[in-house]
């Protein structure tokens, strides 16, 4: 094979693999909406802890029933994964026995989980479960995350906005 041959080949194969190198729904723009005011960032805290955040650009309406991408809600995760973009909370419990065959699972159960929602720009922590080793007690951190809800309770988009904590509890 000549030189000239070797690269055609290479550079057919090239062209045939890169639409599979996709980006097609990825999020290339930071989402600055959302900003946190307390705690501060690795802050040492006391339970119950108040998170509180402040938002631009988008309008707080609660559960609409609309799909604007600048209107909704809030869902707050504590020390867990927020459910994929477009999808509601209830898709993080799709799987569990308890929210089979109902159109959606109770909101105390999903509170139960670390999964809550609110229209208000605040959450407390009230509490959290108790590290199961001495040495998880001597830094206890945690992780609040905030994502965008429409009026639908569809998450709008990739983005997540993160607060890392460390709970005092004087031991």
């Amino acid at each position: 094979m000549t030189r000239r041959a070797r690269h055609a080949a290479v550079l057919v194969s090239m062209v045939m693999v890169l639409p599979a190198c996709g980006v097609n729904g990825l999020n290339f723009q930071q989402d600055d909406r959302l900003t946190f005011i307390a705690p501060g960032d690795r802050a040492k805290v006391d339970l119950p802890v108040t998170v509180s955040w402040r938002v631009t650009d988008f309008e707080v309406t609660g559960s609409d029933g609309d799909d604007r991408r600048d209107a909704g809600y809030f869902g707050v995760f504590v020390d867990r994964a927020p459910q994929p973009p477009e999808k509601t909370q209830q898709w993080l419990v799709r799987d569990d026995q308890r929210c089979r065959g109902v159109q959606s699972c109770p909101r105390e159960y999903l509170e139960q989980l670390n999964i809550h929602s609110t229209t208000r720009t605040r959450f407390v922590i009230q509490r959290l479960p108790e590290p199961a080793s001495n040495a998880q007690r001597r830094r206890e951190f945690h992780e609040v995350t905030i994502v965008l809800l429409n009026g639908r309770g569809e998450r709008i988009g990739e983005s997540a906005f993160t607060r890392q904590f460390e709970v005092d509890r004087g031991l």
